[in-house]
């Protein structure tokens, strides 16, 4: 009788096979890196748009009743009550503070809840590293991924971004535009302040339209961003509130 003769691997063999095994990955890491980003871009998008969708949903019920529009403002309008506690009449600094009045996250839990909006949480606000806020108090900055547009009014051009994912800087941005031909790169990035979503690498917008925009950092132009559109916002010789962006955790006016 024999013994068979049983012999594994041998070193240089599987150096070998480890080696080939690092070519493929090396290989296959940017198209998996692209797909993963791409998907988490589709993923932003959708909560944005369904963000866009509730508040906009919220106007149309409220303007029959005579009450002004939910999008959020820096200031409050003149002659506002102040004890008037309805959201049209409230001024906020910053988008965290307004997601949280938006869907009265003080009495979440309670018999007393009453959100401005139906549909949305603050899971819409989280996503692509951003996670979502847990248990009671202030929703803050850090479960918190939007800038939202502040002083939006309905005569405004639908080209206008009106929700921007916060690693994109939004004082970059323009509240007047003459040559939205302008091919030059918008050099605007939160990324040292907020890594995620998506560093400095890409970035999703919602148009006052409703449309949803994303893109890669090569294309934060302002021809691409506002698609050959020109635009004003600004009203001259009124006091009436600007065009602005309110970040997580600031205002950021653009220019």
């Amino acid at each position: 009788m024999t013994t068979a003769n049983k012999q594994g691997f041998t070193l240089v063999e599987l150096l070998v096979v480890i080696g080939i095994l690092g070519i493929l990955s090396a290989a296959l890491f940017p198209a998996i890196s692209n797909a993963v980003m791409q998907a988490n871009m589709t993923a932003v998008g959708t909560r944005g748009r369904d963000i866009y969708v509730a508040i906009t949903g919220a106007n149309t019920e409220r303007e029959p009743l005579g009450l002004g529009n939910v999008w959020p403002k820096s200031q409050k309008e003149e002659g506002t009550d102040s004890s008037d506690k309805d959201i049209a009449a409230q001024a906020f600094g910053n988008s965290s503070d307004y997601f949280y009045y938006l869907v009265d996250g003080e009495n979440i839990g309670k018999e007393t809840w009453s959100p401005y909006v139906a549909g949305l949480d603050y899971s819409k606000l989280a996503g692509a590293g951003v996670s979502a806020k847990s248990g009671t108090g202030k929703l803050e900055a850090v479960n918190n991924m939007w800038c939202i547009g502040g002083n939006i009014r309905d005569e405004m051009e639908d080209i206008i971004p009106i929700l921007v994912t916060r690693n994109f800087n939004c004082t970059k941005l323009y509240k007047d535009l003459e040559d939205a031909t302008e091919t030059k790169k918008i050099e605007s990035w939160n990324s040292s302040t907020y890594k995620v979503p998506f560093s400095n690498k890409a970035f999703v917008m919602i148009r006052k339209g409703g449309a949803i925009f994303k893109a890669r950092d090569k294309y934060a132009s302002v021809r691409v961003i506002y698609q050959g559109q020109s635009f004003k916002t600004s009203i001259s010789g009124s006091n009436a509130a600007q065009l602005t962006y309110l970040g997580p955790g600031e205002e950021q006016g653009p220019q």
